[in-house]
C-alpha cells in the first residue's frame, strides 16, 4: 500500500510500503523542464545577469548527493537545446565540437533526458548528434519510428537504488506536427499520450516489475491544443487514467505545478512541474519502509 504526502512547493515525501524486508530507503528526485539554454548566469540575449540556471542547479545538487549519493535521481525533462546564443553556436555552427547542452547533461550527471518540442526543432542533424553525445538515455516511448514502428530513442529507463527497482518512463507531448515541419521530424510520428502510456505502464508491471513509477512527460498540464487524436497538454489526464504511476514529473508550460491527483484506481499520484529557464526544480523525496 502506497501513501503520498505533499510537502514544500515543488517538494513532496512519498512513503512506500512496497518493500518486503524492513528497512528504510530514500530516493531524492529532481526534475529540470524547459531550461532554454539556460545553463550559466548570464542572459548572453540580453547582456545581464540570469536569474536561475543549471550552474545554480549544479550546486543544489551536488549538495544533495553529499547526503543522498547515488540515491539522487537527476532527470531532465526537454526544451534544453534552443534559447541561447550558445545553444545556437553548437547547433549550427560549431557543429564539429560536442553540442554544450550534452556537455552541461554530462557534467551534471542526468540519470536521463527527455525530448522536448523545441529540441525536435533543430532537426535531426542536430538532435541525432546530441543523442549520441549523452551519457544518459534520452527516453521517448511516445516517439515512433515510422519504418520500424518502435520507439524511436528509449521507451524507458530502469534504476536500481539499495534493492529498489525504478522505472522512469518518457514522454513527449505529441502536438509537434502543429508547430514543426515535417523535415524537421521525417521518419517520426507522436503517439496519444494517454494510450501509449497504457501499453507501456502494462509492460512495466508485466515484465520489469519495478517498486516505482515516475513518469517524466514534456507535456503540460493540460489543455493546449486538443483534437480527436490527441491533447497537447495530457500529464495531468494521464496522472488521473492511467493507474501504476507513483510520481509524474512534467513542463511544457512553463507553469510551476504541485499537485496530488486521484487515478481511476483510487490512488493518488503526485505530479510536480519545475516551470522554465531552471529557476526552480521539482524536488521529490521517496521513502520506501
Amino acid at each position: 500500500m502506497k501513501q503520498l504526502f505533499a510537502a514544500l512547493l515543488l517538494a513532496l515525501t512519498f512513503n512506500s510500503q512496497a518493500m518486503a524486508q524492513q528497512r528504510t530507503v530514500k530516493l531524492r528526485v529532481i526534475e529540470t523542464s524547459d531550461v532554454h539554454g539556460s545553463f550559466f548566469p548570464y542572459d548572453f540575449i540580453n547582456r545581464k545577469p540570469k536569474a536561475g540556471t543549471l550552474a545554480r542547479v549544479s550546486s543544489y545538487v551536488n549538495n544533495l548527493r553529499k547526503d543522498y549519493k547515488d540515491n539522487l535521481i537527476l532527470l531532465e525533462n526537454g526544451d534544453i537545446l534552443q534559447g541561447q546564443p550558445t545553444c545556437y553556436y553548437y547547433n549550427y555552427v560549431n557543429t564539429e565540437a560536442r553540442n554544450v547542452a550534452a556537455d552541461v547533461v554530462n557534467y551534471m550527471k542526468y540519470d536521463a533526458q527527455v525530448f522536448g518540442n523545441h529540441d525536435v526543432e533543430t532537426g535531426h542533424p542536430v538532435y541525432d548528434k546530441w543523442i549520441k553525445e549523452l551519457n544518459c538515455p534520452v527516453l521517448g516511448s511516445n516517439i515512433i519510428s515510422t519504418s520500424t514502428g518502435e520507439p524511436y530513442v528509449k521507451p524507458y529507463l530502469i534504476l536500481n537504488r539499495e534493492g529498489v527497482k525504478v522505472a522512469v518512463l518518457g514522454m513527449i507531448t505529441p502536438a509537434i506536427p502543429n508547430w514543426l515541419t515535417e523535415n524537421l521530424w521525417s521518419g517520426l510520428k507522436f503517439e496519444n499520450m494517454v494510450t501509449n502510456a497504457r501499453k507501456w505502464v502494462k509492460y512495466l508491471q508485466e515484465n520489469e516489475k519495478p517498486d516505482v513509477i515516475i513518469g517524466l512527460f514534456h507535456s503540460g498540464k493540460d489543455g493546449g491544443i486538443q483534437t480527436a487524436e490527441y491533447d497537447e497538454d495530457a500529464s495531468i489526464k494521464v496522472a488521473k487514467e492511467v493507474p501504476g504511476f507513483d510520481l509524474i514529473l512534467f513542463g511544457h508550460d512553463h507553469t510551476r505545478d504541485n499537485e496530488t491527483v486521484t487515478n481511476t484506481d483510487g490512488k493518488q499520484v503526485v505530479c510536480l512541474d519545475p516551470a522554465n529557464n531552471a529557476i526552480s526544480v521539482a524536488d521529490a523525496e521517496i521513502t520506501l519502509t
